[in-house]
C-alpha cells in the first residue's frame, strides 16, 4: 500500500517540479522542508486548502492523476502564462549580442493587494515598478499606495485585514489616495513613458510593455497581480467589457526573465549554476531588504521588507549583481545597487536624469536620531518626486503628475 501524502508533501513536490522544469538541479525533500517550512507556516488556511484537497484525492485513490501535476497544469494551461513564455523566448532569440542585451529595458512590477482570498477579491494596495537595463541600472521608478474607501467591500473586512497584517500592513480605508482614475492614468503614463489619454482606451490602441513579477511567491503571484490591475481598470471604466481590458496588462514571470538572461550569457552551462543556493528563485530573493529601500510608509513602520518598492529594487539589484559575476558588467552604487549612507541605510537614485553628486549621497550623519533619518528619507523622496514631475510635459491639461 502506497504511503499517504499530506498537504505539506504535495506543496514541496509542486515546488520541486518547478525546479526541474526550470532546468535546475532539484533539491532533496529534506532541503525543501527546511527551506519552505516557514513559508508554509505563514500561509493562510485558504492558501493551504488546495494542497489539502489534492492530498485527500491522492490518498483516497479517487483521482489517478498526480495532484502536483494537476497544480502545474492549472498554471501551464493558462493562455496568458503560455503566451508570456513564448514571447520571452522569441524576444531573446532576436537579441544578437551582449551589447543589445545590456541596453534592453525591462520593467519589474510588484503589487501588494487588498485581498480576500476566500472570495478571490484583489485590488491594488501598493504598486511599485522599476524600469532598468543591465548597463545603466535604474532609469525610472513608480510607487503608489492606494486606499479602498470608495469601493469598500463591507463583507470582506475581516479577511482583508488578516491578509494585510500578514503581507504588507497597508490598511485600506481612508488614509491613502483613492482617485482611481488618476492613479490608473498615472501608472499607465509611467509604463508608456509618455502621456495617456482617453482615446487610447476608446480606440483599443493602448499597447503596454510586458511587466515582470514573481511567478511562485506565496501571497503575490502573476494571477493576483493581473487580477488586481484588471479590477482597478474596471473600477475606472465599469462599462468596458472584460474582453476589452484583459489583454491590456501583460504580466510576465521575473523568474523566466532571469532564466532567459542566464541562458543568453551562457550561465546555464556553468557548473556553479546547479550548486545549492543558485536557483533562479534563490538569486532573486537574496539579500532582502535593506533599510532605506522601502517607501516612507513602510520605513516609518520599520517594515521595509514588506514594501513593494523595496522588492522591485532588490530584484533589479540581484539580477544585475548575478549578471556581473559572469560578464564585464560594472556595478555602480546608486544605479545597479543601493548606495550605502552614513546611517547604514541605503538609497537608489530613482531617476536617471537626477543630478546627484557624491556629497549629496552623504545626506545623513551617522549620529542623526532615527526620527531625523526618516525625515531625511522623506526629503529625498520629495526631491526625487519633484524631479520626475519637472520632467513631465508642462501642458497642465495633460500633466498627470
Amino acid at each position: 500500500m502506497a504511503t499517504k501524502k499530506n498537504a505539506f508533501y504535495i506543496f514541496l513536490t509542486d515546488y520541486r517540479n518547478e525546479e526541474i522544469n526550470k532546468g535546475n538541479k532539484p533539491s532533496s525533500f529534506q532541503q525543501l522542508s527546511n527551506k519552505l517550512a516557514p513559508i508554509w507556516n505563514s500561509m493562510t488556511d485558504e492558501e493551504k486548502n488546495k494542497y489539502k484537497v489534492l492530498a485527500r484525492k491522492n490518498n483516497s485513490n479517487q483521482d489517478n492523476e498526480k495532484p502536483f501535476t494537476k497544480i502545474s497544469d492549472l498554471r501551464n494551461n493558462s493562455n496568458d502564462f503560455s503566451n508570456m513564455q513564448k514571447y520571452l523566448t522569441k524576444m531573446f532569440e532576436f537579441i544578437p549580442n551582449d551589447k543589445e542585451l545590456f541596453e534592453k529595458k525591462f520593467i519589474l512590477l510588484h503589487i501588494n493587494c487588498h485581498t480576500h482570498n476566500g472570495e478571490q477579491y484583489y485590488f491594488p494596495a501598493e504598486i511599485a515598478a522599476v524600469e532598468f537595463n543591465l548597463i545603466n541600472g535604474v532609469s525610472r521608478t513608480y510607487h503608489k499606495i492606494i486606499g479602498i474607501s470608495k469601493i469598500y467591500p463591507r463583507g470582506f473586512a475581516g479577511g482583508m485585514r488578516e491578509y494585510s497584517d500578514l503581507f504588507h500592513q497597508i490598511y485600506c480605508w481612508h488614509e491613502h489616495p483613492d482617485d482611481y482614475q488618476n492613479i490608473l492614468l498615472e501608472f499607465l503614463t509611467f509604463l508608456k513613458d509618455g502621456q495617456i489619454n482617453h482615446t487610447d482606451f476608446q480606440n483599443g490602441t493602448l499597447d503596454l510593455p510586458y511587466l515582470y513579477t514573481a511567478e511562485t511567491e506565496i501571497g503575490m503571484d502573476i494571477m493576483k497581480t493581473k487580477s488586481s490591475l484588471e479590477r482597478l481598470y474596471s473600477t475606472v471604466f465599469p462599462k468596458d467589457d472584460a474582453k476589452h481590458y484583459k489583454p491590456i496588462f501583460k504580466i510576465g514571470s521575473i523568474n523566466q526573465l532571469l532564466l532567459e538572461i542566464k541562458k543568453k550569457i551562457n550561465v546555464h552551462l556553468d557548473p556553479q549554476n546547479i550548486r545549492p543556493g543558485m536557483s533562479v528563485q534563490d538569486i532573486l530573493e537574496s539579500d532582502m531588504f535593506g533599510h532605506g529601500l522601502g517607501c516612507t510608509y513602510h520605513e516609518m513602520k520599520d517594515i521595509a521588507f514588506k514594501c513593494s518598492k523595496a522588492r522591485v529594487i532588490q530584484w533589479m539589484s540581484n539580477i544585475c549583481k548575478h549578471v556581473s559575476t559572469y560578464t564585464s558588467l560594472q556595478i555602480v552604487p546608486g544605479r545597479h545597487i543601493a548606495a550605502q549612507l552614513k546611517d547604514g541605510s541605503k538609497m537608489i537614485i530613482e531617476n536617471a536624469n537626477l543630478p546627484f553628486t557624491k556629497q549629496d549621497l552623504k545626506l545623513i550623519d551617522i549620529n542623526t536620531p532615527k526620527d531625523d533619518i526618516i525625515l531625511s528619507n522623506c526629503i529625498k523622496s520629495s526631491i526625487l518626486a519633484q524631479t520626475q514631475q519637472d520632467s513631465c510635459s508642462s501642458d497642465e491639461e495633460n500633466n498627470l503628475y
